[in-house]
């Protein structure tokens, strides 16, 4: 049966908690290894990113696998969504698996095509399961391996990881506090909380969702205006409400990122090259669970 990991529901509580640890587990992030000697992965990306692709490339490649980019130029969507049946069986014809990035995972899983090689969802609008368990094995470093009692604050607009942040509290038992800017409805944010069975605190300022947190998203800034950036920011002044000791984790890309105070953001309360640590190892992972059955 062909695996695929569109959600962190895909992988469920055993398979969510086994990656994390496993993730952590790998000696050194950039090790080299064999296991994608004659494979060859597909990054489909219906939005430029420089982050997602550069960490993507490195895992495969660093597992001696091969990659093909396909960017936003051409007109491959218009194809992809009127020759459904034809076009992937002409990709599974070439390649092992496939990264998707940009494309509202929800509404790929309900396709009514069955695709023969695993695709792996790199980052959407409703989803980053990827992202979200390489930033719970961040949080696991710095609370002792337990996530309990541990509070976790959003700051910034809605997106993919925030979502699968908020389904990943059905299998790792943190708290999570969301401020949403006025422009952000947040009817998403409770859709989701209702569908997961899992309870989200929704504030209404930045300094109530960094009160008392463990750990800080720079969520993402795509709809805000210029009057508001300003204060939506991650400062040090806002950090003094967090928990003492409390992180920092951008949410986003850097470029789509609400802003960090230069002095947060190159201090160690910033958890940024961690979290690119993390995500290498996790997609290394990804790549053991959708190609091996145990």
């Amino acid at each position: 049966m062909v695996r695929h990991v569109l959600s962190l529901e895909d992988l469920g509580e055993a398979g969510s908690w086994l990656l994390v640890q496993q993730a952590r587990g790998i000696p050194d992030a950039r090790s080299h290894t064999d296991f994608m000697t004659e494979r060859i992965a597909m990054l489909l990306f219906a939005q430029e990113s420089l982050p997602e692709r550069l960490c993507i490339t490195a895992a495969v490649r660093q597992m001696g696998g091969s990659t093909i980019y396909q960017g936003t130029i051409g007109e491959w969507r218009e194809e992809l969504d009127q020759h459904q049946h034809q076009l992937m069986g002409v990709i599974n014809y070439y390649v092992d698996c496939m990264y998707l990035y940009g494309f509202p995972a929800r509404i790929w899983a309900k396709r009514d095509v069955e695709v023969q090689f695993p695709v792996i969802n790199a980052g959407s609008p409703d989803g980053h399961p990827a992202h979200a368990l390489a930033d719970i094995a961040c949080m696991l470093k710095y609370s002792k391996d337990d996530l309990k009692g541990v509070r976790v604050g959003w700051i910034g607009c809605t997106n993919g990881t925030l979502f699968s942040l908020i389904e990943g509290m059905q299998y790792f038992p943190y708290g999570l506090q969301v401020a949403l800017p006025p422009s952000n409805d947040t009817a998403p944010v409770r859709d989701a909380a209702a569908r997961y069975g899992v309870t989200v605190d929704i504030v209404e300022t930045p300094e109530q969702a960094a009160g008392g947190a463990n750990y800080v998203f720079a969520g993402c800034r795509s709809e805000l205006d210029s009057q508001d950036e300003e204060r939506w920011r991650i400062t040090g002044a806002l950090m003094d409400k967090a928990a003492p000791g409390a992180h920092v984790l951008l949410g986003s890309q850097p470029i789509r990122a609400i802003g960090v105070e230069r002095e947060l953001a190159l201090s160690p309360r910033s958890l940024l090259l961690l979290q690119a640590e993390n995500r290498l190892r996790v997609h290394k992972r990804l790549l053991h669970w959708v190609f091996l059955e145990n």
